[in-house]
């Protein structure tokens, strides 16, 4: 058996932490250069709050899902992955399906992947109708902004609708490319 030193180990750490890191900014870097660009439109998360110290959290409309108006799989709990089938809607993309495996989309969709956060089913009553809708997160649910620039974003009343240029690679991962200020590019992400 071999012994390392204390400083061998360390260093060998330091490596294995490095490799980690690179490999998560390569990923990102591999969706937003190849990914297909998808605009998503936002919902304001609070507008007395949206913004909180250098990044805007986000919610989108994609976020919240009605199982009864969408093709696909119905049997999700907390925590499953969950792909969602994109198709082009002048602004904005919006689902088609939505799916518990990665399905093959039809030419001129994507497919994006997320988590369920909450599954919500209840029945209906003569006065309610039934639910059962999907909470999703797809990871881009904030953004951080360049120190002191994004105080404009606190209250979306003031400056316009914001909405979010969205990369989706071959894969279902998505990162955010662009944050759009009434379909104007207000900050744009550049690793490299």
């Amino acid at each position: 058996m071999i012994r390392l030193s204390v400083t061998a180990r360390l260093m060998i750490a330091a490596a294995a932490m490095t490799l980690v890191l690179v490999a998560m900014v390569a990923t990102k870097q591999y969706t937003l250069e190849t990914g297909t660009l998808v605009r998503l439109e936002t919902r304001p998360v609070d507008p007395r709050s949206l913004f909180r110290g250098d990044y805007v959290r986000l919610r989108y409309v994609i976020s919240l899902l009605d199982l009864r108006d969408l093709p696909g799989d119905k049997e999700f709990e907390t925590g499953d992955a969950i792909y969602v089938v994109l198709k082009p809607d002048d602004p904005y993309w919006t689902p088609v399906s939505i799916h518990r495996s990665r399905p093959e989309p039809s030419p001129g969709e994507v497919v994006i992947k997320g988590r369920v956060a909450y599954h919500w089913r209840r029945p209906g009553t003569d006065k309610v109708p039934p639910r059962d809708q999907i909470d999703a997160t797809y990871g881009i649910e904030s953004y951080f902004v360049p120190e002191g620039e994004g105080r404009e974003l606190e209250d979306p009343s003031q400056i316009g609708r914001i909405s979010i240029l969205a990369a989706v690679d071959r894969f279902g991962n998505a990162a955010i490319k662009q944050v759009l200020v009434d379909g104007q590019p207000r900050f744009t992400e550049k690793l490299f």
